[in-house]
């Protein structure tokens, strides 16, 4: 008895680790394209972009270095 229970906590645990899920239950994948992350529903056409992915954060933070440097040469 108690391996069958080991053995539905398992299974359970596996499945529920197969994909994400948002608030609402419904699952999505993040794929990663040309260094930003994009979401996908799957029930929806298209990717969606997640717009705080680490990589745009980068690439924000270094533009607003650059740009405080010129702003400071003026």
């Amino acid at each position: 008895m108690k391996k069958i229970i080991l053995l539905a906590l398992t299974a359970l645990m596996m499945v529920g680790c197969l994909s994400k899920r948002d608030s609402n239950g419904v699952p999505y994948d993040v794929h990663v394209i040309d260094s930003c992350e994009y979401i996908d529903g799957g029930h929806a056409y298209g990717l969606g972009h997640k717009g705080n992915c680490r990589f745009c954060k980068e690439r924000r933070q270094k533009e607003f270095e650059e740009l405080v440097i010129k702003l400071k040469e003026k």
